[in-house]
């Protein structure tokens, strides 16, 4: 047992590249805050692989990694993306994805280790697995591809094209039913449609009535009809079942408004800023409650620069996703504080790149580019500048692939999840082999120091320093003399132990 918690814990920790127990209890804190079903059903999953691995393998050093057990825990995680999925099949899906990985991948696995490949599966077989069961799921009825082709379109604007999608979905379960009403009541609803909208989130709460989203797009419908009242009553009900609801909160704001009451407008605009600090119509709202002075011109240059530098997408990121990945930043900075500061640069690098592509700003592109941060940054490359133009070179082609990449998917009802990363991740380990190959300079790490400690890779760094310094002073003495091909690749074994003065 204690075996199998250490494995899954260190899968946690894989999330984030970190072969790290307490950096997987982070995630895992982390993964409570943003959904406890998600958390638990990502937990069972990540409980099971481990077991099944460790009666699979013959090795126990590849499990030690944690890389199968992060397979699971993203697998179990993967239904947060479709609430719609009953509970059963997700249970279903996971435990049969989780046992197809552990048979078809551990041999392989184990087979890469013997042959000191500097290739690692990483999260690859949990993007097969992923696709699969949704193959799976679309093909026994559970699931529709229009459902997922329709909740993308409105997402990004295209309200006409996400009416067409929820309209041609067959579903046969009435939680799928009620998300596809709730999709064709919003694309509705941005249409002007408004009674049709009412129609829409009605139905949704006819078949599932603890649907806050539709509770929230009755209310705004009903706004836009001048019902003040009854909007603010679907607002409550909203703010009820969910009270990081910051959407209804600002609803509700805006309720007060129209009726002559600035205080309690104000109070439901601040609590609508506390649950998403990104939303810049709730400081829009808070500073229209204001009579004037300093306080009401910084709300609305706040509310301005949100509005011009961040989707709308970006803005609706709850406070609980922003604590989820505050726990996420603790277990890396508990790991490595450099790959704390790689993770800031890359998130910096998300949000500056927001307001220039509209790529960045999505969460699932930025969750790609911090984990392969990380993994370039210190654990399977050297930190160098080297190294990081490299890595921004790969962000940038990412940026400009995603769309494609996505729309590609989304013909499947498929989603790009991490695929990204792992082909980003193979592509460097395959470029700076070339260039070992070819004498020039190779700044990988080796695989047996990609999953270990941080201080590991920091003495694996400072004997590399010394060997390269004693080429170059070799070099100098006797200019003429030829070199090895490798002058500037040694890799001393695992075993040599170089007391290194730090002074």
């Amino acid at each position: 047992m204690k075996r199998l918690l250490d494995h899954t814990l260190r899968g946690y920790g894989q999330m984030l590249v970190a072969n790290n127990r307490i950096t997987g209890v982070c995630v895992f804190i982390g993964l409570m805050v943003l959904s406890v079903e998600a958390a638990l059903m990502s937990l069972g999953g990540a409980l099971l692989i481990s077991a099944l691995a460790q009666w699979r393998a013959q090795d126990d050093t590849v499990l030690k990694t944690g890389l199968f057990s992060v397979n699971g825990a993203l697998l179990g995680a993967l239904w947060y993306l479709f609430p719609q999925v009953p509970l059963w099949a997700q249970a279903l899906t996971t435990a049969l994805g989780c046992a197809a990985m552990a048979f078809f991948f551990v041999p392989v696995a184990e087979r890469m280790h013997e042959r000191k490949s500097p290739y690692v599966l990483f999260s690859l077989p949990y993007v097969v697995a992923a696709w699969i069961a949704l193959t799976a799921l679309i093909f026994f009825g559970v699931h529709d591809a229009e459902l997922t082709r329709g909740w993308r379109a409105l997402l990004t604007n295209r309200f006409e094209k996400a009416e067409k999608h929820f309209l041609n979905t067959e579903v046969s379960t009435d939680m799928a039913e009620a998300y596809r009403c709730a999709g064709l009541g919003w694309s509705l609803y941005r249409r002007g449609d408004q009674t049709g909208a009412q129609t829409a989130f009605s139905r949704v709460l006819s078949l599932k009535t603890g649907v806050a989203d539709a509770y929230d797009g009755l209310g705004w419908s009903r706004f836009r009809q001048g019902r003040y009242d009854d909007a603010a009553l679907a607002f409550r009900r909203a703010v009820a079942l969910d009270s990081f609801f910051a959407d209804s909160w600002d609803g509700l704001g805006w309720c007060a408004l129209q009726t002559g009451q600035p205080d309690e407008a104000r109070r439901h605009f601040t609590t609508a800023a506390l649950c998403a600090p990104l939303f810049a119509d709730a400081f829009t709202g808070f500073a229209a409650t204001l009579s004037g002075g300093n306080a009401q011109e910084n709300a609305k240059s706040w509310s301005g620069f949100l509005s011009n530098h961040l989707s709308l997408t970006a803005q609706f990121t709850s406070t609980r996703v922003l604590l989820c990945w505050i726990w996420f930043f603790i277990g890396i900075l508990l790991h490595s504080r450099t790959s704390a500061l790689v993770a800031l640069a890359a998130v910096l690098i998300c949000v500056l790149g927001s307001s220039w592509k509209p790529v960045f700003g999505d969460p699932a592109f930025a969750m790609n580019v911090v984990v392969l941060a990380l993994a370039l940054g210190g654990h399977y490359l050297r930190l160098n500048w080297k190294t990081v133009g490299w890595m921004l070179f790969v962000t940038l082609a990412l940026a400009w692939l995603w769309e494609p990449l996505s729309e590609a998917l989304l013909r499947l009802a498929l989603l790009p999840i991490c695929l990204p990363f792992n082909i980003a991740l193979f592509s460097s380990i395959a470029f700076f082999g070339w260039l070992h190959r070819r004498g020039l300079y190779d700044e990988r790490i080796p695989v047996d120091w990609a999953s270990s400690t941080p201080e590991q890779i920091r003495v694996f760094s400072a004997q590399k320093e010394i060997a390269d310094t004693c080429w170059d002073k070799l070099k100098k003495a006797e200019p003429e003399q030829p070199l090895p091909l490798t002058e500037r690749s040694l890799q001393l074994p695992a075993k040599v132990n170089l007391k290194v003065n730090a002074e």
